[in-house]
């Protein structure tokens, strides 16, 4: 039995990404969830966060966004709204949405809250990725 599995991540405008892992950990609703070879099937939601493949001493960390994990057979699909690599995320302006957000969070006049809160979280995971490769 392998103790790797293929991992696709999707996401609308980009090329797929695929690895090959012993593991991947992302976030639900309800805490972090680790995924290895030979997991049974299973579809899970996931929340904006950093996702890491691990694959013997080798992590890679990347954004992803709101999405659905499909595991089947030894094959992991991610489809999210957004995934990016780390040195993809603009610094600059994952800080700028983050200070968006919160000033439409703050203010609460004419927005939608649900969808600052969104964008607050898609921010912050952006900026937890950059720091957690620096």
């Amino acid at each position: 039995m392998s103790n790797t599995f293929k991992i696709t991540i999707i996401s609308p405008g980009k090329n797929p990404l695929d690895f090959e892992g012993e593991a991947l950990i992302t976030s639900t609703i309800d805490g972090q969830i680790e995924f290895k070879a030979n997991h049974a099937p299973a579809i899970i939601s996931t929340i904006p966060t950093t996702t890491t493949i691990i694959n013997g001493s080798s992590k890679n960390n990347l954004f992803t966004a709101s999405g659905i994990v499909y595991i089947k057979d030894n094959e992991l699909k991610f489809c999210c709204d957004s995934a990016e690599i780390s040195s993809d995320i603009d610094r600059t302006r994952a800080f700028q949405a983050k200070e968006r957000a919160e000033k439409r969070l703050n203010e609460k006049k004419n927005i939608d809250i649900e969808r600052a809160k969104r964008a607050l979280a898609r921010a912050n995971a952006r900026i937890k990725t950059l720091d957690i490769n620096n």
